[in-house]
């Protein structure tokens, strides 16, 4: 039960991400497209 919470958690905060990500645009300052490529790459692991 607690693994499909976090899994849960997890999708959720990913879609939020993509969401917010396609509305906003990507950020203008270069650490940006790379702090979240980094993050999307650990959630998918």
């Amino acid at each position: 039960m607690r693994k499909r919470l976090i899994a849960w958690t997890i999708l959720t905060s990913a879609l939020l991400a993509v969401v917010v990500w396609t509305v906003l645009g990507p950020p203008d300052h270069p650490a940006g497209p790379n702090l979240h490529f980094r993050n999307l790459t650990a959630a998918v692991r």
